[in-house]
């Protein structure tokens, strides 16, 4: 009997139970290139939300850090601020969620 193990997800994709496949990758923002204009029309800053029933501002990229740097965000160590894919502003203070 041969053992069957699940094929591993790629990264940046889920799937449901029923097989469904989603790949988010689309959504993730990259920053253009060091001395590159980006492509007309390209999304060149991170997806922001408005809390509107949280008095909370919401900043995020998909599978990536957020494109603007972030620092000062409460509880974060100052060497993971780049890593910060998501977060939000509340009372002049940011903290992450992702």
């Amino acid at each position: 009997m041969e053992d069957k193990k699940p094929k591993p997800i790629d990264p940046c994709t889920i799937s449901s139970t029923t097989g469904s496949f989603f790949d988010l990758r689309p959504l993730s923002i990259k920053p253009p290139e060091e001395g590159k204009k980006p492509p007309k029309n390209a999304k060149v800053d991170s997806w922001h939300a408005r809390g509107y029933d949280y008095k909370g501002n919401f900043t995020l990229n998909v599978c990536a850090p957020v494109v603007e740097g972030v620092q000062d965000v409460v509880g974060v160590d100052k060497g993971l601020w780049k890593n910060v894919s998501a977060f939000y502003e509340f009372d002049g203070k940011k903290y992450s969620v992702g």
